[in-house]
């Protein structure tokens, strides 16, 4: 029965004409390229000349896009893209293009440090390893590891103070009352006044660097990555163990990380 069916949808695929594109559809999508090209906007003649339509009939177009949010009129009565354009290519920026930007400065990074670079999520209530770069240079030297999709707790360590450091100042206090400071090791911050301090640093410097915070013996250095309109999209960070990770290799690790997600976030879109 199932390989009757896969031989009916393949001879009707087969045999069916192209579908002729919706020109109303086809207009709306020739409309935005117009205005995403126009820096300033654009008016109602303007496009309505472009598109080689009447006023009446691009008045409508505009209307029914404006209604969704998709364009929007300015104070001098220009047409621009509006918010829900730039929500969908955010998203789209997200899914397709982070790892494509993110994997090859994640072994430029493996390589120059010779340390474990993961790339991760921030969620609800932790921060979720999608990637996971480890140097290969050194056969059978012991390396930090941990599988993809493996979550990290909200505040933990290098990535937990620039989680703290991306809410707004005057809700952090807030923040970490609603998510208490854990003690993972006998170096954790658990004093809220002194995370506080330590997030600040982070919003200032763009760099987060944890002395066995979450893990015994293992450092590690964090930095954002940024999309359109300097949202957060992602945390790229490099660990290794403290024997050898030490504050000398911190120190040469961080600006070649704060570099690599500089670039990755302009590649996404961030100014």
């Amino acid at each position: 029965m199932a390989e009757h069916i896969i031989r009916h949808i393949e001879r009707t695929d087969a045999d069916s004409a192209p579908v002729a594109p919706a020109p109303m559809v086809e207009r709306a999508f020739r409309l935005l390229e117009l205005l995403s090209a126009s820096e300033e906007g654009l008016t109602l003649s303007d496009l309505a000349r472009a598109l080689d339509m009447s006023k009446g009939s691009v008045h409508g177009l505009l209307k029914t896009l404006e209604s969704s949010q998709v364009i929007e009129q300015s104070e001098e009565r220009l047409y621009v893209l509006g918010p829900r354009i730039y929500n969908l290519a955010q998203g789209y920026i997200q899914r397709a293009g982070l790892r494509r930007f993110a994997l090859p400065a994640m072994r430029r990074l493996a390589a120059t440090t010779g340390e474990t670079v993961f790339l991760g999520l921030v969620e609800q209530k932790s921060v979720r390893i999608i990637e996971r770069i480890e140097d290969e240079s050194e056969i059978g030297s012991m390396r930090i590891s941990a599988r993809r999709g493996t979550r990290i707790p909200l505040l933990a360590g290098a990535t937990g103070r620039l989680v703290l450091a991306h809410v707004p100042e005057p809700k952090r206090a807030e923040f970490l009352r609603t998510y208490p400071l854990q003690r993972f090791t006998e170096r954790s911050i658990t004093d809220p006044t002194q995370f506080l301090v330590v997030a600040e640093e982070s919003a200032l410097t763009g760099i987060s660097i944890d002395h066995e915070e979450y893990l015994p013996g293992v450092n590690a250095v964090a930095a954002p990555i940024y999309g359109l309109g300097r949202t957060l999209v992602a945390l790229l960070w490099i660990v290794g163990f403290a024997s050898h990770f030490n504050d000398e290799a911190l120190a040469r690790a961080a600006p070649q990380l704060r570099a690599e997600v500089e670039a990755i976030s302009r590649s996404l879109g961030a100014k």
